[in-house]
């Protein structure tokens, strides 16, 4: 039920006489109960802070400021000009409204929105024959009618109507993709024949994916790449039954200088030997993240352990590294530049190696946010790019898989690299680049992401990385085929 406490309108003449504030608050429990709000905790708190708001007639108090203040956290230092937050979330929050009434409220017969420009939310009520909003003569004709709501026959009429419509949609597309399917010179990747049977794979059309995913996304979207996604496993070790894990150990050939290891071996008088067989929670839900992405985009997905994930792989794919900054993967033995590297101890704290005008020399730490790295380098082949994501935390690691899969954070991103290209006179961003994100975790949960900064990358790619084998020591970042740009003051 609600958490949040109801507050009689200062002006009950604003909401429809039919909609009271204990049914909106009813629909707004119902919305946040949905799909498309269960695991999202800072637009739930959103949400409920601006209905709140509105139902003690306090809409005046519903600016980006407050709001940043009030639902978002922020310091006695915030800037709305310089972040963003508020309007980021208020998109993301209009975006998640639309895709609920589009399909779990689809029947609801209330509808709370927030329309662009503010942050007051409407109520209005729906119509169950279109799903359009009532008019408000309409609304007021259905009172005088003694009719609070549709009757009945009427809403089991309307209903049938809904799903007449859908069916009728349905067939109506599933006729036109038999045509298409059939229809000569369409496009398509590959034809198999085997037997009587043709398989085709179709080319989604390119101009349907949204331009904000091109700057980050243009190599892993290409028609017939394949795309591989390598998440990280913390290093564990087991003995009886007993599985431990030290943040400062992160492979085997590390646990011979582990004095709190040696320790407990000592302790129980019983070996540990290493394992792989767990990984972080916020690993897991980023691989979830990732794969619903590349489907939605119907581009093909491979899964595996980073360990897997060797030379060979790397040849003529794309690679994301998921993974805790802690965790050793491959991505860690690439001769390629890395600003920001994790500190040695266990408090998280990320150390910024060329600091750049007005950026500190760390960042993180206990009680000071989580951060994330996102890394773009070259592949073997110069067409074919390694995305690195990786957190100071699991919850860290989490969110910067939110931050790449989602199109308003995405939007974010772009204009500042935009600002960057212009800023630098050049006609096209460095290909080549280290985003900082910060988030902070509430519950266990991360919210509130934000952009740091990013450095930008020159790399020479014209000789791929070395093909030594997995497990080696780390190359040098600065090998003879690597020139770093200095990146532009921001």
């Amino acid at each position: 039920m609600s958490q949040t406490q109801l507050h009689q309108p200062a002006d009950a003449d604003k909401f429809p006489e039919d909609i009271g504030p204990e049914n909106i608050q009813r629909q707004t429990d119902l919305i946040l109960e949905s799909k498309h709000f269960r695991q999202a905790k800072s637009l739930e708190k959103f949400l409920r802070y601006v209905v709140a708001k509105s139902l003690a007639g306090e809409e005046n108090d519903l600016k980006e400021y407050t709001i940043g203040m009030e639902v978002f956290q922020r310091g006695a230092d915030y800037d709305p000009r310089k972040d963003a937050v508020v309007r980021v979330q208020a998109n993301v929050l209009r975006k998640r409204l639309a895709s609920y009434y589009e399909e779990e409220g689809l029947l609801d017969e209330i509808v709370i929105e927030m329309p662009k420009g503010h942050y007051v939310p409407q109520f209005h009520r729906q119509s169950l024959k279109t799903g359009l909003i009532l008019p408000d003569a309409q609304v007021a004709a259905l009172a005088e009618a003694g009719e609070t709501s549709p009757a009945p026959a009427m809403e089991n009429r309307q209903r049938w109507k809904i799903f007449g419509l859908v069916a009728a949609t349905f067939a109506l597309g599933l006729a036109m993709v038999l045509v298409w399917q059939n229809w000569p010179g369409k496009p398509r990747a590959a034809e198999k024949e085997s037997g009587n049977v043709k398989a085709v794979n179709i080319v989604p059309d390119r101009n349907t994916i949204d331009p904000a995913l091109t700057p980050l996304w243009e190599k892993f979207l290409e028609p017939g790449v394949e795309n591989i996604l390598a998440y990280g496993t913390p290093q564990f070790f087991v003995s009886s039954g007993l599985y431990l894990r030290d943040v400062e150990v992160n492979s085997p050939e590390e646990s011979g200088g582990a004095a709190r290891l040696k320790l407990v071996q000592q302790t129980i008088h019983t070996p540990f030997i290493p394992a792989e067989i767990y990984t972080g929670v916020g690993e897991t839900h980023g691989v979830y993240l990732l794969t619903k992405f590349f489907t939605k985009l119907e581009n093909e997905l491979r899964v595996t352990r980073s360990r897997m994930v060797g030379w060979s792989e790397m040849k003529n794919s794309n690679i994301i590294f998921l993974s805790s900054m802690r965790f050793h993967t491959l991505a860690k033995e690439l001769p390629f530049p890395s600003d920001f590297v994790m500190g040695t101890g266990v408090a998280s704290k990320l150390i910024n190696l060329h600091p750049q005008n007005g950026e500190p020399a760390t960042y993180g730490g206990e009680g000071n946010g989580d951060y994330a790295v996102l890394t773009m380098w070259p592949g073997k082949l110069n067409q074919r790019r390694i995305m690195v994501l990786s957190g100071s935390t699991t919850w860290a690691t989490l969110a910067l898989a939110e931050y790449v899969t989602d199109v308003e954070y995405l939007r974010q991103l772009n204009q500042h690299l935009e600002h960057c290209r212009i800023k630098s006179g050049l006609a096209k961003h460095p290909p080549y680049f280290q985003v900082l994100v910060r988030t902070e975790v509430k519950d266990n949960q991360p919210v509130n992401l934000n952009y740091v900064t990013h450095h930008d990358l020159e790399i020479d790619n014209s000789k791929p990385p070395s093909s030594q084998p997995s497990g080696s020591p780390p190359s040098s970042a600065k090998g003879p085929n690597i020139a770093r740009l200095t990146p532009p003051q921001r």
